[in-house]
């Protein structure tokens, strides 16, 4: 009997639907080398090769390779039905609802609806789990949690999700910083000062990174990095460099005067707000509940924002 990881066969899968190992990095948010190192384990687990490899070229299925991709799909739906069933056992007998959620919510934009929630529904143990993005997903697919919570502007592979709202993100800077009392600021002229940023290699840190190429502001100075917004603040407050975060985050900075949001000429930039569940798990009435008092709390892309001299 081959024995080979679910894992491994998610890796595998995941470089035949995009096309590359370095695509298929990105979609599982681990590195490149990670990826390889499936494979070459991957294919000593079943005695050969399951891509032909060609520099430049797309990586293309061997004989071996596209028998092992229908296996590989047949045995990851058996198990998907497997948590499913679980969990509906679970739901269907349990008063728990557990909700994993990105920090920078928990703590920030759906504060109140969590309590609100929990406070309306005594009928149910509201379990909290507060976690980075990535967090948030594994929890899901290991059916930790029931619901998660991101902000995101892109779908999540293997999960449901459901819009409910938008934050707005905000390019801040210390009162004292050369940008500060400007207007109007050129994209180029802010890529060319320092930045404080969550780590590149996080889903936060690279979602920020495209939103700011996308309006020209590229090639980012790191000159530090945090993985708690709480520090990231302290070293912008200390004039370290600029950072983008969500305007939730920074509201309450901003209106004392410790930070300021800069003036820069590029649309607005936003961030999805994301209720997700498992694929082709039924929602239980909890947990629609929850999904529609989060909605209701959510901001919207419409609602009034901070101006900078807010």
């Amino acid at each position: 009997m081959i024995n080979v990881s679910l894992r491994r066969l998610e890796v595998f899968l995941a470089i035949v639907d995009t096309g590359s190992f370095s695509r298929a990095a990105e979609l599982l948010n681990i590195a490149q080398p990670s990826v390889s190192a499936h494979i070459r384990a991957l294919e000593e687990r079943v005695g050969g090769a399951v891509f032909e490899r060609r520099r430049g070229s797309r990586p293309l299925l061997t004989e071996l390779g596209r028998s092992v991709s229908e296996h590989a799909r047949e045995m990851l739906a058996e198990v998907d039905d497997m948590r499913a069933d679980i969990i509906n056992m679970r739901g269907e007998t349990s008063d728990r609802l557990v909700i994993s959620i990105q920090r920078g919510l928990a703590n920030f934009a759906l504060k109140d609806a969590l309590t609100s929630f929990a406070l309306a529904r005594p009928d149910l143990q509201l379990v909290v789990r507060v976690g980075k993005h990535e967090e948030v997903v594994q929890d899901l697919r290991e059916s930790i949690a029931d619901v998660g919570c991101v902000q995101v502007n892109e779908e999540i592979r293997g999960l449901d999700s459901r819009v409910i709202g938008a934050q707005k993100l905000r390019l801040i800077a210390a009162p004292d910083h050369p940008l500060a009392r400007k207007r109007r600021i050129r994209p180029e002229a802010v890529a060319r000062h320092g930045f404080v940023s969550a780590p590149p290699g996080s889903v936060f840190g690279k979602s920020v990174s495209r939103l700011l190429a996308g309006v020209g502001i590229r090639d980012l100075k790191l000159v530090a990095q945090a993985t708690e917004y709480q520090f990231l603040r302290e070293l912008v407050i200390a004039g370290v460099g600029i950072a983008c975060s969500t305007e939730a985050s920074v509201a309450g900075d901003l209106a004392a005067g410790r930070l300021v949001a800069l003036d820069v000429a590029v649309p607005d930039l936003f961030f999805e707000i994301r209720v997700l569940t498992a694929a082709r798990r039924p929602l239980t009435r909890p947990m629609r509940d929850l999904s529609d008092h989060l909605a209701a709390f959510a901001p919207s892309p419409h609602a009034r924002s901070l101006t900078p001299d807010a």
